[in-house]
């Protein structure tokens, strides 16, 4: 499990949780994406999923593996999407419940603003706080009490702040940068995201699929 998460909204985290997906079941096979934030098929391109999602099965008693797989839906070529469903609220326990039952898949999910816990992070095959180079969104992460493991740097034009000013006041070593451009948004706009990866944005993710 690959968990994205930010610390302020805006920060293009679905954006990039999406496009780590579809460069994964490019290249390794079929790989789900685990939607706790509510935006991945409106960037991914596809209808919002009626009924259950996610929410719901963690919010269960009885957290089925098998029940979290019949949530899944087509996104893409090797790709599926487990929309969000209802909104409520769940314990650690039943994000290590999530956990469990994706080990041994390629599974990214996009926590948007939702901070996973400690020993989530920990133990998930990857850890990236999504930012932007700006100062608010460094203030917010300088407060954090539990460092990130890495850093994914959404990199803007006209920001004076670097790589290596991220680093220092996360505390963590960003991992990649991803330029935001105008075709990324002009693919996200079309729904075209899951089906035509954008160059540029398939190289920045070279490193870390």
């Amino acid at each position: 499990m690959r968990v994205c998460w930010s610390v302020k909204g805006g920060s293009g985290t679905t954006v990039f949780a999406c496009a780590l997906a579809v460069a994964i079941a490019e290249r390794h096979g079929p790989t789900t994406v685990i939607d706790l934030c509510g935006d991945v098929p409106a960037v991914l391109g596809i209808a919002e999923p009626p009924g259950r999602g996610v929410r719901d099965w963690l919010m269960g008693s009885d957290r089925d593996p098998s029940q979290l797989d019949e949530l899944a839906v087509a996104a893409g070529t090797n790709l599926r999407m487990i929309p969000a469903g209802t909104p409520g609220s769940f314990n650690d326990g039943a994000l290590e419940d999530l956990l469990h039952a994706s080990h041994g898949r390629h599974v990214v999910v996009d926590f948007g603003m939702m901070r996973p816990g400690e020993t989530l992070r920990q133990r998930a095959s990857a850890d990236y706080l999504v930012s932007r180079p700006c100062y608010l969104s460094l203030r917010r992460a300088a407060r954090l009490t539990q460092r990130p493991r890495s850093v994914v740097l959404m990199k803007e034009q006209g920001r004076s702040l670097t790589k290596r000013d991220v680093q220092a006041v996360v505390g963590a070593p960003v991992v990649a940068e991803i330029g935001v451009t105008e075709g990324i948004a002009r693919c996200v706009d079309a729904g075209l995201l899951a089906t035509r990866l954008p160059k540029s944005l398939a190289a920045d993710l070279a490193a870390l699929v």
